[in-house]
């Protein structure tokens, strides 16, 4: 019953998949996979220094900056008072 494919009229799909799916050793195989490996590699190869001065540049030009306002600052929960003792 699992060698069947399953009827496309039941289901919707558009055409039947009868391939079974990938291990880890094809997907790591697959020319997609190697791209993916390589930009990430070379992603994660950035110096600290460098992404840090990346990451001030772009808070100081971000239209969002001083703004409290701006789309995706969180709100401020201003109704919780400090505890004193």
């Amino acid at each position: 019953m699992a060698d069947e494919p399953i009827p496309t009229e039941e289901t919707g799909a558009r055409e039947e998949n009868l391939r079974p799916p990938l291990t880890a050793d094809e997907f790591e195989a697959q020319r997609e996979f190697a791209h993916f490996k390589t930009v990430m590699k070379r992603l994660l190869a950035v110096p600290k220094a460098a992404l840090d001065r990346k990451v001030r540049r772009a808070k100081k030009r971000s239209p969002r900056a001083g703004n409290p306002n701006a789309p995706g600052r969180k709100a401020r929960n201003r109704s919780k008072t400090p505890l004193t003792t």
